[in-house]
This record gives structure tokens, C-alpha cells and sequence, in this order.
């Protein structure tokens, strides 16, 4: 697999904060788009997800994750939709292709990667959403970007 360490800029985002079943996150990613469209809002990138539960749990019961775009500036923000800023971070990147239903493998081989880099990851795993749900039909062709934020040991 190919991966990458990169910074990650700091960043204005756009977030919904969830606490609900997985099956529920097309439903907050669409409220987020749809806010972004109708105030005509400039983006900086693709979508994401930044999961604070286990990720391999996410079939299981209520998951908490942020649903989250970057924005090229300022917007007013919606009971449901907060504006943030995040800081620069550092991160150990590797593209999964295909359904998320395999993903955890592609996880599995940057957490080798990771150790075999002396890489400490410290933080929630982020996942971009490259070619998802939201803007593609078929499932083989996903793309998603895995970012787990890390330190150089």
C-alpha cells in the first residue's frame, strides 16, 4: 500500500457532532451539504469523518464521530452546524479503494506501517471521503483517504 506522512494545514471546518448509528451518517453528511450549497459556502476540500469511537465497533450500537468539510472561510454557524478552526497536525495517510466493508484492513496495514516507522499515533483516525456515498453510485469505485494523526518517535 501506498501511504504518506503529511501536515495537514491549519483549517476552518464546517462540523455536525454525532452520537448515533452508523446508518444515520448519510443523513448528517447531507444536512452539511446541503447547508454548504444553499449559503453558497466555498469549500477546501472533501468531506470527512473523524471517528471517536473504536472504529471497528462502528457497526455496533450508537457511534460518536464528527462529520466534518473544510471551508475556505468564515460561515455562520446552525444549531446543528458549529464552525471551527483546527490546528496543523501530522498524519500517516494510506488510500483504501473499494466498500468500507473492507476498510478495516487497510487500517491494519497502516497501524504496520506505523509501528514499523516508530510512529506513535495519537489521535482519532480521520477518514476523507474522496469518492464516497455522497458523490458516487457504485461502491467499487470509493475512494477514502485514511489520516491517523501520529508523532515521529
Amino acid at each position: 500500500m501506498d501511504y504518506d506522512v503529511k501536515v495537514i494545514p491549519e483549517q476552518k471546518l464546517a462540523v455536525i457532532n454525532c452520537k448515533t448509528p452508523i446508518e444515520d451518517l448519510e443523513i448528517f453528511l447531507n444536512i452539511l451539504m446541503e447547508w454548504v450549497e444553499t449559503e453558497e459556502i466555498m469549500t477546501d476540500g472533501d468531506p470527512f469523518i473523524v471517528y471517536f469511537s473504536p472504529r471497528h465497533e462502528v457497526n455496533q450500537g450508537d457511534v460518536v464521530y464528527d462529520v466534518s468539510i473544510p471551508l475556505k472561510e468564515d460561515a455562520d454557524e446552525t444549531d446543528r452546524i458549529r464552525v471551527v478552526d483546527m490546528i496543523e497536525n501530522k498524519v500517516l495517510a494510506g488510500t483504501h479503494f473499494g466498500p468500507t466493508d473492507t476498510i478495516m484492513d487497510t487500517y491494519a496495514e497502516l497501524v504496520k506501517i506505523s509501528q514499523a516507522n516508530h510512529y506513535d499515533i495519537i489521535g482519532s483516525p480521520k477518514e476523507v471521503l474522496i469518492k464516497g456515498f455522497h458523490n458516487c453510485d457504485n461502491p467499487d469505485e470509493y475512494i477514502t483517504e485514511i489520516q491517523l494523526p501520529i508523532i515521529e518517535m
